[in-house]
């Protein structure tokens, strides 16, 4: 726990600092995982974290889940009353992060003019709050907060580990009920109950059979399990961060020699795309790895989502396991012309004799290298889930593991994807 305190106020003392650097009256976060993020208390209520530059936070959390917050907290809490947007105002006047209305136009006008702004999660707090707390002037706070978030520390990492175990545990339970005739529902419900006994906090397990497999970002699941694919996207929540596995499986003895050559695909994508995800790698080598192979194949096609996604305190969290941007898609001939490099940024070269020309028939302009851009390249000790997929009318075939960069990538899922393992005879 001491060490848990002491990440927290690191935490604390770090976004204190960005709010100094960019010149902030304060922080004013509601976003509830951003809350636990820097308090230890996930709110089930609407609460708001107040964050001065220099004095102490402080927690407005309303009655309903005070006594929790009291007992968890980093940072003192303040009870809010009925109108908890009320109280939060109050304290932000308290806290000299907000001013007083002033009492005449004038004075109101130079206070808009003179007043630094206040740090906000512009896609969380609504616009409803902002004029209740009268509040003109701010910047969005956010992609500061999940640049933190993105890279995870000792505890984050164990938590997402122990999610992943109890995720996959509770997958053998789950092979071991599969049957024709059972429904989607049902399956999806063992998982759930085999998880919550083994720790969980939270579930999600989305099951598609047959066709459906082909529709495996649908919500809905009405099928019944049939012979051929199954598809199970699932996961839990630990101490608030998640786990996000897929797992395929061939109900019948004999699986088609179409799901064989999707399935053998994919599995060959994992292991290319995992290969580059090491510190320091270009962030765009996983998609870029999976296109190739699936374009070579003849699917590139029938891709629907991007390689992957960061994972934490949400299931799907930036950042995107995308392509690049148009003028960095060639990376890796620049790559090839100029030695091997964690990632090439590319940019059009003042004058032409000074870059690159490329396939001209691929209508592809010039480009130079330039230095590594943080951004771009992967972090160690982010996380990610990696679900490299093909989509059929026919049927979907996908399989995603949770990965924590370092050095040497590490798989922190571990159900296994063998054929024989996979394969569910009637």
């Amino acid at each position: 726990m001491t060490k848990r305190i002491m990440t927290g106020l690191k935490r604390i003392l770090r976004i204190q600092e960005s709010a100094r650097n960019q010149m902030l009256c304060g922080i004013l976060i509601h976003d509830p995982k951003n809350i636990l993020y820097f308090t230890n208390v996930y709110p089930h209520e609407p609460s708001f974290l107040i964050v001065p530059p220099e004095s102490e936070p402080e927690l407005v959390a309303p009655g309903s889940v005070y006594a929790e917050a009291v007992k968890d907290s980093l940072v003192p809490v303040v009870q809010g009353d009925l109108d908890i947007a009320s109280t939060a105002w109050d304290r932000l006047l308290a806290k000299k992060v907000l001013k007083p209305p002033p009492k005449t136009i004038l004075i109101e006008l130079i206070r808009k003019i003179a007043q630094c702004p206040l740090g906000i999660e512009e896609s969380y707090l609504s616009v409803n709050l902002l004029n209740r707390f009268k509040v003109t002037n701010y910047i969005d706070i956010n992609p500061v907060i999940m640049e933190y978030r993105s890279r995870k520390d000792s505890f984050e990492i164990e938590n997402i580990r122990q999610a992943c175990q109890i995720a996959d545990r509770s997958m053998h339970k789950v092979k071991r009920s599969i049957r024709l005739g059972l429904s989607e529902r049902e399956l999806s419900g063992i998982f759930d109950a085999r998880a919550k006994s083994l720790g969980a906090d939270e579930t999600k397990c989305r099951v598609r059979s047959g066709k459906n497999t082909a529709l495996p970002f649908s919500r809905w699941m009405d099928g019944v399990l049939e012979q051929g694919p199954l598809l199970i996207d699932y996961g839990v929540r630990v101490n608030g961060y998640w786990s996000d596995i897929t797992r395929m499986f061939n109900v019948g003895a004999e699986p088609d020699s179409k799901f064989l050559e999707l399935y053998d695909l994919v599995l060959k994508a994992r292991s290319q795309a995992v290969e580059v995800m090491k510190q320091g790698e270009s962030i765009y080598g996983p998609e870029i790895r999976i296109r190739e192979l699936f374009r070579q194949n003849g699917f590139e096609e029938n891709i629907i989502y991007a390689a992957g996604h960061g994972i934490g305190l949400d299931v799907h969290e930036e950042p995107i396991l995308s392509m690049p941007p148009k003028e960095e898609m060639q990376s890796e001939l620049l790559t090839r012309r100029f030695g091997k490099k964690p990632f090439i940024k590319a940019r059009v070269p003042e004058k032409q004799d000074a870059g690159l020309t490329l396939d001209s028939s691929r209508d592809m302009p010039i480009f130079m290298p330039s230095y590594e851009d943080e951004e771009n390249v992967f972090q160690r000790n982010q996380v990610f889930a990696l679900e490299p997929g093909i989509y059929l009318e026919s049927m979907g075939v996908r399989v995603e593991d949770v990965v924590l960069i370092a050095e040497k990538p590490t798989m922190l899922s571990s159900f296994s994807t063998e054929l024989n393992d996979i394969v569910i005879p009637i």
